[in-house]
């Protein structure tokens, strides 16, 4: 079967479509007598480079790009039978539509709200708030909505030794750009906390203000640790009592470790995915990043290191949550292309 992921990362959308895909993709490829896998990407040198460490790539070229003759034009290099688009990209629900019926394709979304969203045979999405108020009108494919569609990467499915820490070790991770620099916002914030903790900070690879960071860093009064790009986020993750972070893909990272978080969104469809994680008391969202205030943030995180049982209770719920079932996934791609 030859399956074609349609994704990008880069500095303005995050790492998070890309990071999802590739955990499907490893996934799918333990059945490498059966799955032949490619990616196509646009405008996406992170997230592009990060593939090409194990999977071919097609890309785009932007000159006088036109989307949907491109993507066909991909589909039918590769003779793709599945195309899993994990990807907010305006491609409309006629134009996908049109592509189906000319190659033949089945498609396969993940997570998302557009429109083009009623055209898919398999649709995946984490139990969010949202799902209730759109319209499925003429939707004809399968519909799977719970935490066990939610993808992680193989890492996160482990079980991992959690340390009795002396104080309070806090996480500061903002994704894999964090192009508006939340990081910085945070590292301040908590300089203004006066209870004893530990920052545990990571940034990705295509974070932009690390000799920034690096130097403001050297003026804090608490503890901390700066990662970039650890090689296992999880295991670095996992040693932490609670998180501070950019809602997305790390959100539901977290969920599979038992840490409970407090969530800072950048898009109103975060804002809303993070009402499920209030509405199970497993974690709380500050809002939308821009109307955050310094004194919101402090006064959250103080309350959350003198209030501890608060955490305790957040981490124990968590534990009753089954995350990212990928079998199960696999499963459904299978079998609805078995005679492939």
């Amino acid at each position: 079967m030859n399956i074609l992921f349609r994704c990008d990362g880069f500095v303005e959308i995050g790492m998070g479509h890309v990071v999802r895909c590739l955990a499907l993709a490893d996934h799918l490829e333990k059945n490498d007598d059966y799955f032949n896998i490619q990616f196509a990407m646009r405008q996406s040198v992170l997230g592009i480079s990060k593939v090409k460490e194990k999977y071919q790539v097609l890309e785009s070229n932007e000159k006088d790009f036109n989307y949907k003759e491109w993507l066909t034009d991909c589909i039918e290099k590769t003779k793709t039978n599945v195309l899993i688009m994990d990807m907010r990209d305006g491609l409309t629900r006629k134009e996908l539509k049109s592509i189906k019926k000319k190659t033949g394709i089945e498609v396969i979304t993940i997570d998302d709200p557009e429109e083009k969203r009623l055209e898919a045979d398999l649709a995946f999405y984490p139990p969010v708030p949202q799902l209730k108020n759109m319209s499925w009108e003429g939707f004809k494919g399968e519909l799977h909505i719970g935490w066990e569609y939610v993808i992680l990467r193989k890492e996160f499915l482990k079980q991992y030794l959690k340390p009795k820490n002396t104080i309070p070790n806090v996480l500061i991770s903002m994704g894999g750009t964090d192009e508006e620099n939340m990081t910085e916002f945070v590292v301040n914030s908590l300089n203004q906390v006066n209870k004893k903790f530990k920052a545990i900070i990571i940034v990705g690879a295509g974070y932009p203000y690390l000799k920034q960071l690096e130097k403001y860093l050297k003026e804090v009064q608490y503890a901390f640790e700066l990662h970039q790009n650890p090689k296992n986020i999880a295991l670095v993750m996992s040693q932490v009592d609670f998180a501070i972070i950019s809602f997305g893909q790390t959100a539901y990272e977290l969920v599979s470790l038992n840490i409970p978080a407090l969530y800072f969104c950048l898009t109103k469809d975060h804002e809303e995915s993070a009402q499920l994680f209030n509405k199970e008391r497993i974690g709380e969202s500050l809002g939308f990043y821009f109307d955050i205030k310094y004194h919101n943030t402090v006064e959250t995180v103080t309350n959350l290191l003198k209030e501890k049982e608060i955490i305790g209770e957040m981490s124990h719920r968590l534990q009753s949550i089954n995350i990212s079932n990928l079998d199960l996934i696999t499963q459904f791609i299978i079998r609805d292309n078995i005679y492939v």
